[in-house]
């Protein structure tokens, strides 16, 4: 499995907005193409307005395949990017390998 971490930073007070665009868009969307939801989360304490999400990917080609497939997508391009821009400061991404030993998501 490959895993594509990103880590956002919010505006202050987005998370709620940001969760909903998520929930309603951006989740359905990416199961279209069987991109797997590993992990979602957000800071209550600490830094806040962050927001990590982790989105598993069957290997190197899959993950390649599927951004092509989100890149094209009317709904990604002209729905949720447009809902959700204003509301990121800060992205980092990273690309993570699950070793054998580690769960797999469902």
């Amino acid at each position: 499995m490959v895993y594509d971490f990103r880590m956002y930073t919010l505006v202050p007070g987005g998370v709620p907005e940001y969760m909903a665009a998520v929930r309603e868009l951006a989740l359905p969307i990416r199961q279209r193409y069987g991109i797997k939801l590993a992990g979602w989360y957000y800071s209550d304490v600490g830094e806040l307005n962050q927001v990590v999400h982790i989105w598993a990917f069957r290997d190197h080609a899959h993950l390649e395949e599927a951004k092509e497939k989100l890149r094209q997508d009317p709904d990604w391009r002209e729905k949720y990017l447009p809902r959700v821009r204003s509301l990121i400061v800060a992205q980092k991404t990273y690309l993570m390998l699950a070793p054998d030993f580690a769960p797999q998501p469902q």
